[in-house]
């Protein structure tokens, strides 16, 4: 789960020896806390690896060129795109997830067979859980998300749609060869064929020490796997593209749903991976529903300072450096609220350790992990940024414009797309990109239609595809398509060819999730894995 990656991040030390554990936890100490006050890059200024503390998932650091010191933009770049594609892994024999002790060999074996890369391991539980190679300034992660079960491939963000397509075949190849001759394939689709929400299954992440104390029923989510989109945007047309995207996740959710089988049958919604999550917020608290529900917000922001301040508030947070080492802010603290608070306030680090911490401002670059809506906004702030000019803003309304003139690293993230069949992996990325290029186009679309309307196809898309959409509908659709179409075809890479399936799924009235219930009906699981399971041919370059 992104990170969740999101997607969005590697959250975890790269290593070639073993290393100390961490100290024992003591309950009872009572100190202050204050973090370091090294600023973040300036404008345009990406950090490499050297200068962190641990390599990142390489989309958490992608970033959109943003208005000088003087107020002049400076000519933007091509939108670079980010991947974090997550896939269950599943015994052929038995239907079955990948166990722990198959999954603590696959990393080892890697990393002998493809030597640029190193073991990735958590640095408090101490497990090893991928593998990590540097990508020029950024890194590449592969690892299990919240379920061992499955895997994740978080790349290095790409100018194209082509090269990022191309680096995860590269390494669902390498997976393949691995993991074939154990009797396991990768397969193509959104969740585990058999195994459900199985606690013993869960990935021992560190930050999931801190995350079971805040989030509930967090091992449902085990066995799903989705495919999540990044893409730069500057930080004046970043909360247009959120609500686009936000606004969008229905059409997404029925062009691209797949996981109609789960516990071995076929299940009542075609997209049973928001069944998920739509059960689990109407389980949860109306406040913990609120900033974990992947779904669509109530309402559009009406401009980044309102999705900021909607997130700043949340009590749902860590203070976490990469969601490795950090605390849990206590009683009852909303980011805002410990943000403007004058003094120390108590915590609880992630090894137990009772402590006194203090904002600083190091924690404005890392907030945007926690939040778990449809389509998510990650940046960071210059080195201009004072803690003080920040409370200041907050307190006068004015923490929209002082974000527009101080953010860098600006990347929207999309969640909503489910897992592709083998060898479609670039087609959430050419719908979210091209959409992005055409952000004024698309937002006229969006308001043809009302806010509710769009909320109400998430929830029917995700039962029914594309199956319960009328001719109204399936014309908007056919729009949004071609809108990305064009988007794509302006910058001059070839990229639109990789929407090419979704024309076809639309023409068909046909998602994935159709196209497996018929190996399901045909042959069961087996046939499921034959059809859906990933090939060395299906990713051949």
């Amino acid at each position: 789960m992104p990170a969740h990656a999101p997607r969005a991040a590697a959250h975890r030390t790269a290593h070639h020896h073993p290393t100390a554990t961490a100290p024992p936890p003591r309950p009872h100490s009572r100190r202050i806390h204050q973090p370091s006050r090294q600023h973040s890059a300036d404008e345009g200024q990406l950090l490499a690896p050297t200068t962190l503390p641990r390599p990142r998932r390489a989309a958490s650091r992608m970033s959109r060129p943003t208005a000088d010191r003087g107020g002049a933009t400076a000519p933007a770049p091509r939108r670079r795109i980010g991947l974090e594609l997550e896939f269950p892994v599943v015994a052929r024999d038995t239907g079955r997830g990948m166990d722990r002790g198959t999954a603590a060999r696959l990393w080892p074996a890697f990393v002998a067979r493809n030597p640029g890369w190193s073991l990735a391991r958590e640095q408090v539980t101490g497990v090893t859980l991928g593998v990590t190679r540097p990508n020029g300034a950024f890194v590449d992660q592969v690892d299990t998300d919240t379920g061992i079960c499955t895997v994740e491939l978080s790349l290095a963000p790409a100018e194209t749609i082509g090269r990022a397509v191309a680096g995860a075949h590269a390494i669902l190849r390498d997976l393949h060869r691995l993991l074939d001759p154990l009797g396991l394939t990768v397969l193509g689709a959104g969740i585990q064929p058999h195994t459900w929400f199985d606690a013993a299954r869960k990935t021992r992440k560190d930050w999931y020490l801190l995350l079971a104390r805040r989030w509930h029923y967090h091992h449902w989510f085990v066995p799903i796997a989705s495919h999540q989109v990044a893409v730069d945007v500057a930080p004046n047309e970043a909360a247009r593209a959120v609500n686009v995207l936000s606004g969008f996740a229905g059409v997404f959710t029925a062009l691209t749903a797949g996981s109609p089988i789960a516990r071995g049958r076929i299940q009542p919604w075609k997209e049973t991976r928001n069944w998920v999550w739509h059960e689990r917020s109407g389980k949860v608290s109306a406040e913990e529903a609120r900033y974990t529900s992947n779904g669509i917000p109530p309402t559009p922001y009406a401009d980044v300072g309102a999705y900021l301040e909607h997130f700043w508030a949340s009590r749902l947070y860590f203070l976490t450096d990469g969601k490795t080492s950090g605390c849990e802010v206590l009683g009852g603290r909303s980011f805002r609220d410990f943000l403007m608070s004058p003094e120390p306030v108590p915590a609880r680090r992630v090894d137990g350790e009772r402590i006194m911490i203090a904002p600083d401002r190091q924690m404005l670059d890392r907030i945007h992990q926690y939040g778990w809506p449809a389509a998510k906004l990650h940046y960071g702030f210059d080195a201009r940024t004072d803690l003080d000019d920040v409370r200041t803003a907050l307190t006068r309304g004015r923490l929209g414009p002082y974000f527009e003139e101080h953010a860098v690293r600006c990347y929207v993230e999309n969640r909503t797309s489910g897992v592709a069949p083998p060898g479609e992996e670039g087609v959430a990325a050419a719908l979210t990109l091209g959409l992005v290029e055409r952000l004024d186009d698309a937002e006229a679309l969006l308001h043809k239609v009302a806010w509710d309307d769009w909320r109400a196809l998430w929830v029917r898309a995700s039962a029914h595809g594309l199956a319960a959409e009328d001719a109204d509908a399936l014309a908007r659709i056919r729009e949004l398509l071609e809108l990305a179409a064009d988007g794509l075809r302006a910058r001059g890479a070839g990229e639109e060819t990789f929407l090419a399936p979704l024309f076809t799924r639309l023409d068909r009235r046909e998602t994935p999730a159709d196209r497996m219930l018929a190996a399901f009906r045909a042959g069961g699981v087996p046939r499921l894995l034959d059809a859906f399971g990933h090939t060395p041919d299906a990713t051949a370059p």
